[in-house]
């Protein structure tokens, strides 16, 4: 049913906003499910559907076929960091993919396996828009839906302390490392912001509750309980060059 009203939806009106003239090399930095999905070299769930949208539907749920928002996203924000891009085109395009960004979030159930990511993306062009506190919304939000998704930590973190709040960056940073001990990432931030194993709390125990009634939504509940690693595409440190702006 879902699905369906999901197809009934769909409009021309739905590609307005995509990336004009996509190219090859812009496609190399998306997400490998991104050319499956609407609007690329395929159609929807109905008709000239990808090959591969099987595999993705299974892995997403139908929550898939939103995430070409997500894909426009990525490659605004690409065009956006741009050196030599116009601050007043710079900041249209920032807009544009906090505008997709959004269109997944409110589109999608709260329990979506992407949100994790999508959230932390979102935090990531408001830091760019100059919104400290509606970047750190976004990024609570991310580390609620999953509090080992270091990405949510990390970007705050160096965010912080580029900021000179090297004391909030740091506990930040222990903080997910509570959660996401292996991470590499946070291990080198903590290392650089000076820290100390006991300045590590210990991880918080997961809270016990009565197991809800089996649903038609158990599959997709599963699926959702930890991000594929063939799914997360925030996978790497923010360099100097890429971590966002101090606002002025």
């Amino acid at each position: 049913m879902a699905l369906m009203a999901l197809l009934v939806s769909v409009s021309p009106e739905v590609f307005a906003n995509k990336p004009k003239d996509i190219q090859e090399s812009e496609m190399q930095l998306i997400p490998p499910y991104c050319p499956h999905t609407m609007g690329f070299k395929y159609g929807d769930a109905s008709s000239r559907t990808s090959p591969m949208a099987k595999h993705w539907v299974a892995r997403m749920g139908d929550s898939f076929w939103h995430m070409h928002h997500y894909c426009w996203a990525r490659i605004t924000l690409s065009r956006a960091q741009k050196a030599g891009t116009p601050q007043q085109t710079r900041r249209a395009l920032l807009e544009e993919a906090r505008n997709d960004y959004n269109y997944v979030i409110d589109r999608t159930p709260g329990d979506f396996v992407m949100l994790p990511e999508v959230y932390t993306r979102l935090g990531e062009v408001e830091l760019l828009l100059d919104n400290p506190n509606k970047a750190k919304a976004a990024f609570d939000r991310a580390r609620a839906q999953k509090p080992d998704y270091w990405p949510a930590y990390s970007y705050w973190a160096e965010f912080l302390l580029k900021k000179g709040q090297r004391p909030e960056a740091l506990k930040t940073t222990a903080i997910g490392l509570s959660y996401a001990p292996d991470s590499k990432v946070l291990r080198e931030l903590f290392r650089v912001l000076g820290g100390k194993p006991s300045d590590i709390p210990p991880r918080p125990a997961e809270k016990m509750t009565e197991p809800p009634a089996a649903t038609e939504n158990d599959a997709q509940k599963e699926r959702t309980a930890e991000t594929p690693d063939e799914l997360r595409t925030v996978d790497k440190p923010i360099s100097e060059e890429d971590a966002p702006p101090s606002p002025p």
